[in-house]
């Protein structure tokens, strides 16, 4: 912490901080005296005493912390007491201040190289999200298609089947029937095939019920496509 503008209070006060000031105490026997500096308002150290020494001012330890006096800010006593030479204080100003824009600008480029990181992990991570929404909607497209497949071949049968039943009640040459399983039994001209009619019609039953099914299989899977792609289209139109 850098101040400014403060002198030493009294003659006494500035004897006993030069006292500190002067001499380096040995760490067994460290002399601490009481220093009061005045700038826009008084401040007191208690127990203060030389903690640290550089070209450019002091730093003190006190009772309550340690604070740093630029010899700039002190009085021009104190300045000759320490022997304060502007131009050494000057050189190892800018060598401190070199050093600060340094770890500055290498503290900047770190954080410009951590913010590239991010923003391609997080680009990464949308191209994701977008290749597995991508995949999500042609694998419903490939399923609804399937399932529309499905339903007009039993529609195709159901059909069939219901030709074979009307061309059997007036009477006709020869008439194969193709049902799901194969080519199934004939219903000939002029003959009454009670079994026949009824397995044909057990299957149009059956057929119509698979065919009811099939057919909300294909809405379900339009709705779900249909969403699939809205939120594929909003993740795209983000990008932009």
């Amino acid at each position: 912490m850098k101040l400014s503008g403060f002198a030493f209070l009294t003659a006494a006060a500035l004897f006993a901080c030069a006292g500190v000031f002067a001499a380096e105490p040995a760490d067994s026997d460290l002399k601490r005296t009481d220093v009061t500096l005045r700038g826009a308002k008084e401040l007191k150290l208690k127990d203060a005493y030389i903690l640290d020494r550089k070209p450019n001012g002091v730093t003190l330890a006190y009772r309550d912390g340690c604070m740093f006096v630029h010899f700039s800010d002190m009085p021009l006593e104190f300045q000759q007491m320490f022997g304060y030479d502007a131009i050494k204080s000057a050189r190892y100003e800018n060598k401190v201040n070199a050093q600060k824009k340094l770890i500055d600008r290498e503290e900047q480029e770190r954080k410009a190289r951590e913010q590239r990181r991010k923003a391609d992990e997080n680009k990464r991570y949308k191209n994701q999200r977008i290749n597995a929404q991508q995949q999500k909607v042609s694998r419903l497209e490939f399923e609804l298609a399937e399932a529309q497949k499905r339903l007009d071949d039993t529609e195709k049968t159901i059909s069939q089947d219901r030709s074979a039943l009307g061309i059997s009640s007036v009477g006709s040459s020869r008439v194969s029937i193709e049902s799901p399983w194969g080519y199934g039994d004939r219903i000939r001209s002029g003959e009454h095939n009670t079994a026949v009619t009824n397995k044909l019609l057990k299957e149009v039953d059956t057929l119509s019920a698979k065919r009811d099914n099939q057919k909300q299989d294909v809405i379900d899977l339009q709705l779900k496509l249909e969403a699939a792609q809205r939120t594929l289209d909003k993740m795209l139109e983000a990008e932009k």
